[in-house]
């Protein structure tokens, strides 16, 4: 469908599409995800993660023996399939699972990738204090839009596949994990802490994220939901200052749309180096 916009100088409807611009398609999908949960650990001074990714799959058509996802520079240590060890191929930018059993149309099946990522080239960064700036604090942080989760998870990574996501992170104390959605459980472990989020509302795989660092967190809320505000340790009233109208904001918009936030919470973390536009 062409889309155009009002050009004021020639007074006229104009296509957004440049002369010679070529169709764009989705990419052809297997099934509908319905949850992803990475169950990770992290190396902060060798920068890497490893873990399982978890993916919850629904065909939407019968026979299909190869799944195809994306990956980028990770080490791929096996896949399983409903727990049962599946063949597959990998070439450093896709993962390709030949199914011993071919998917049946709304079968859900459960995928499970172990793997590891070292010195990620994008999608998860890690910062740390370094001889040119020695007060840097440290932290890890991810940005996966619109096409980086790949770099640090395999996955279906397009905007258009929705799915809900949990998070299980193993990391160094003092240090402390934010993500979406709830905290659904801390333990502790010796000189580490694990943190489990889960977010039960879809939303791309690029909204997946991850905070680590040795945050200040700043409690406010609206309606009874958390509005929280982390930043690094003594920069708590910049956040105030900053950040202390979010629980107005989200009334306004509420009462001038008449749709009540639907999340769980609201929270907003400053992360350092940070260098995109968005608010993930």
């Amino acid at each position: 469908m062409s889309q155009s916009y009002f050009d004021t100088e020639s007074k006229t409807h104009k296509s957004f599409e440049l002369p010679g611009a070529r169709p764009q398609y989705n990419p052809d999908r297997p099934g509908q995800v319905e949850h992803i949960f990475l169950d990770l650990t992290l190396d902060i001074p060798l920068q890497r993660v490893s873990g399982t990714c978890t993916i919850t799959l629904k065909p939407i058509r019968n026979g299909i023996k190869q799944l195809v996802l994306d990956a980028v520079n990770l080490t791929i240590a096996s896949v399983q399939v409903d727990q049962i060890p599946q063949p597959f191929d990998y070439d450093g930018e896709q993962l390709q699972i030949h199914l011993l059993n071919p998917a049946v149309v709304g079968k859900a099946i459960k995928i499970a990738i172990a793997y590891s990522v070292d010195n990620p080239q994008r999608g998860i960064y890690f910062i740390h204090p370094n001889q040119h700036y020695p007060n840097k604090p440290t932290q890890v942080w991810t940005q996966g839009e619109d096409e980086d989760s790949r770099f640090w998870f395999p996955c279906f990574d397009y905007p258009g596949q929705l799915a809900t996501s949990e998070i299980r992170v193993r990391l160094p104390k003092p240090l402390i994990a934010i993500s979406n959605g709830e905290l659904i459980a801390t333990e502790e472990d010796g000189n580490e802490t694990i943190y489990h989020w889960r977010q039960q509302e879809v939303h791309p795989t690029y909204l997946m994220t991850l905070a680590v660092g040795d945050f200040a967190e700043i409690r406010d809320e609206w309606q009874g939901k958390p509005v929280n505000y982390y930043v690094e340790k003594g920069r708590e009233e910049d956040a105030r200052r900053s950040m202390g109208k979010t629980p107005g904001m989200i009334e306004f918009l509420s009462e001038t749309f008449a749709y009540p936030y639907p999340y769980p919470k609201y929270a907003q973390v400053c992360v350092d180096d940070f260098i995109f536009g968005g608010m993930e």
